[in-house]
């Protein structure tokens, strides 16, 4: 696909834990190694990721199929409850809002779907996404573009779950944009519920191109795409947000589907000045319906977000 770069897997004798900072761009390993001084937080997320090792044979060139029209962004302003509480019709999750943001982590659980109590959203069954992206967590405002990429969960009117890995680099649609701005489909990287994910969200190269690194921790799959920007697209940096979504706009158009609890574990955000954006500081959100019952409850700690369904 015209503006998506794959990067070819390191050999399995590469440790990313002794290569240079110039070995491992090298590899297609847009990350800076944390030193031992580092915040705990980025220690652990790097040893996390690669106390196993990577091999190349599981390295995915991925399949990108464009679902055109399929988009993630926050369409409508969030509603505030209270100073870091927020209700709309779309997101439930947690953010950072404000800083200079440059990439974004988490690991999680890829949560059960089923039919729940509430009606269907108006295109039919019940949608989900569970995330992690840049740029998009706006109050007063909608964001103009969000790097992401996650894992949507999908129940049908008749009550069948299907599961499917997703990026997006949302940018309002122009002359020039790639498909990419709406949710693309990897379809060679196969995902279930209950397996182990992780994945980073990354502006890279001086805020000229957008990266995503994805792992699937059970079957030891893992790719990376370097994303040319779409025209329009501000690298503002914003906001980093951790997201379990209603998507394309939300209720009512999209009904969110009854969820095991969703938790982002390592979840933390990094700046190019070093600053690290840890949620339990962050603003939280929860989905309501247009009837105004709240369907979802979050709650943050210490690098963690979990996200559980209530309604």
């Amino acid at each position: 696909m015209t503006g998506a770069f794959s990067s070819p897997a390191p050999p399995d004798s590469f440790d990313p834990n002794k290569a240079s900072a110039v070995d491992l761009v090298n590899q297609g390993l847009l990350w800076r190694r944390p030193a031992a001084t580092d915040n705990p937080a980025l220690v652990t997320a790097w040893k996390t990721v690669f106390s196993r090792t990577w091999l190349a044979k599981d390295r995915i060139v991925p399949q990108l199929e464009p679902q055109i029209g399929k988009t993630h962004a926050l369409r409508k302003a969030l509603t505030r409850v209270t100073d870091q509480n927020f209700v709309n019709g779309a997101w439930s999750g947690a953010g950072i809002r404000g800083g200079k943001w440059t990439g974004v982590i988490g690991f999680w659980k890829i949560p059960t779907v089923s039919k729940p109590s509430e009606p269907q959203g108006q295109i039919g069954g019940w949608d989900s996404s569970s995330w992690i992206g840049l740029d998009g967590f706006d109050i007063g405002i909608v964001s103009n573009d969000v790097l992401q990429a996650g894992i949507q969960q999908v129940v049908s009117a008749g009550g069948q779950a299907s599961y499917v890995a997703w990026f997006e680099w949302f940018a309002p649609q122009q002359a020039g944009s790639p498909p990419y701005i709406f949710q693309t489909n990897i379809s060679n990287f196969p995902v279930k519920p209950g397996q182990q994910v992780y994945c980073s969200v990354q502006y890279v190269n001086n805020n000229t191109a957008g990266y995503i690194y994805f792992a699937n921790e059970t079957t030891g799959q893992h790719f990376s795409i370097t994303l040319a920007p779409p025209p329009g697209a501000t690298f503002a940096g914003n906001s980093i947000e951790w997201i379990m979504e209603a998507p394309d706009g939300g209720e009512p158009v999209t009904a969110l589907p009854k969820f095991t609890p969703v938790q982002f574990t390592s979840a933390i955000g990094c700046s190019a000045s070093g600053a690290v954006g840890n949620p339990s500081t962050g603003d939280t959100s929860n989905i309501e319906t247009t009837s105004a019952k709240v369907l979802t409850k979050v709650a943050v700690g210490s690098d963690t977000v979990t996200i559980d369904f209530i309604g």
